[in-house]
């Protein structure tokens, strides 16, 4: 599924670039940024999402690691 979005996030940057070269513009340009910026926050937020969790828990200790939401009944 991420490549496809990567794919065709692609896609709409080299269309957008050659619509700026076909017909430069104010609207053409933002458009070549816009995606640009689109096609290069799926790398960021792909780097983010590889984070792990990790903890330390003592001698007597108790430790909880969860992804989402826990409840904790006493």
């Amino acid at each position: 599924m991420r490549i496809v979005v990567k794919l065709v996030l692609f896609v709409a940057f080299v269309a957008c670039v050659a619509w700026a070269i076909m017909k430069p513009g104010f609207d053409s340009v933002i458009a070549v940024i816009v995606s640009l910026g689109s096609l290069l926050a799926t790398f960021i937020v792909e780097k983010k999402a590889e984070a792990t969790q990790s903890q330390k828990v003592g001698a007597n200790g108790n430790g909880i690691q969860a992804g989402r939401d826990v409840n904790i009944s006493k």
